[in-house]
């Protein structure tokens, strides 16, 4: 494979993972902030809520669909593009890292193990650029349910905010859950991905091409993989940045 090539793979795993984690966002979101939220309540003495669907309840007649549901997209939408092009660029790279050390050919495809082990590589590199997004992001989330303070006016308000009382530390705080959070989902996500596609394959051979709904089946259980496998380390995660 030619220096030429092996850049335009890298690229393209940079153009489709901003892509897909963009339009992932898009959609996840509102579910997001009712977790969040939920997450908010149930560290405050008094809880607000009694159950998920009490939240969705509240939070529609109190601040409507927009404000309530979808209010500080803008940094997450921005920082999904980021992190999911982090995460699929430094996944190739680690296994590219992994078959040049084994003298293999690039792009030769790994034992599960160390895919698994790629994913945790990926992770960890992903958490820096995540943990300031995610603060962000919770903060506006849960915004509107802190009685006396002042509301946040946008995503530069709140990083304002932070550089003010903390400095840029501040932007950082939680990185410790969150790396160890990242490590563990995305190796999680990538492997219960890969186990799947592999599990469509079978004895195939490498040149099968995967149909549209195995590759979405694929997803789907990478992504329930990646929220059962450390959800109390996402709850103590977001409850740090709030």
């Amino acid at each position: 494979m030619t220096e030429e090539s092996i850049l335009n793979d890298s690229l393209r795993e940079i153009v489709v993972g901003s892509v897909s984690g963009a339009i992932g966002k898009l959609i996840e979101f509102p579910f997001d902030t009712v977790k969040v939220r939920l997450q908010y309540s149930k560290s405050l003495s008094i809880p607000l809520f009694t159950s998920t669907l009490d939240c969705i309840t509240k939070t529609y007649k109190n601040e409507g669909i927009y404000k309530g549901f979808w209010k500080g997209l803008p940094s997450p939408m921005i920082g999904a593009s980021l992190e999911a092009s982090s995460l699929f660029f430094s996944y190739k790279i680690a296994q590219d890292l992994v078959n040049l050390s084994q003298g293999n050919r690039i792009n030769t495809e790994l034992p599960l193990g160390q895919r698994l082990l790629c994913g945790c590589f990926s992770g960890i590199t992903t958490s820096f650029i995540l943990t300031p997004v995610e603060l962000v992001k919770c903060q506006l989330q849960v915004d509107n349910l802190k009685v006396g303070q002042a509301n946040y006016t946008s995503l530069g308000h709140v990083i304002k905010t932070v550089l003010r009382q903390e400095g840029v530390r501040g932007l950082w705080k939680g990185q410790t859950t969150t790396t160890v959070r990242e490590a563990g989902g995305t190796a999680a996500w990538f492997g219960c991905y890969e186990y799947t596609l592999d599990c469509f394959k079978g004895d195939r051979g490498p040149d099968y091409e995967y149909k549209a709904h195995e590759l979405l089946i694929a997803g789907a259980m990478a992504g329930i993989g990646y929220n059962a496998s450390l959800f109390p380390a996402d709850t103590r995660g977001d409850v740090l940045l709030l």
